[in-house]
């Protein structure tokens, strides 16, 4: 599936609760796609179905480990850490990230013509792409000349 990491096992088959809720996220996904384009409100009660929606299969898979019907998957947390603090390539990436995401946002509250407030947040986009692919980089030339180091902190 895209975009779904496995973060249980169940050696004996899932519930029937926890397949049910699945196809009930499924509809409601549909739901988004469908009945969302130009009622707000109907955004709201979607979203709201979908917290209480994960709510429910977070406790789901509490109770079903407790009870031992599931065994958690663990998940490696690999981070990077700077030995001597972040350098200053790196403070100004994130800042950058931190400076655009704000400038996006300036362009779709500000009272700016469509044209001008869509080429905005477009180019903000596009930025933001940008700030990412320098940040991957910069963390790379970091780790390979030894002033960064990958730690697994699972």
């Amino acid at each position: 599936m895209v975009g779904y990491r496995k973060t249980h096992d169940y050696p004996h088959g899932v519930p029937l609760p926890l397949k049910l809720l699945s196809i009930v996220g499924g509809v409601l996904a549909l739901a988004w796609l469908f009945l969302l384009p130009g009622h707000w409100w109907r955004a709201v009660y979607i979203l709201a179905a979908f917290v209480v929606l994960a709510t429910v299969i977070g406790k789901l898979h509490t109770h079903y480990e407790q009870t031992g019907q599931a065994v958690r998957i663990p998940q490696k947390r690999i981070v990077t850490e700077f030995t001597h603090g972040l350098p200053t390539a790196m403070l100004a990436a994130r800042t950058a990230f931190f400076l655009t995401v704000a400038i996006m946002i300036l362009f779709g509250t500000a009272p700016f013509r469509d044209t001008t407030a869509r080429h905005g947040i477009i180019g903000c986009v596009f930025a933001l792409i940008a700030v990412a692919v320098w940040n991957l980089v910069l963390e790379a030339h970091y780790v390979k000349t030894g002033i960064a180091t990958k730690v697994d902190k699972s």
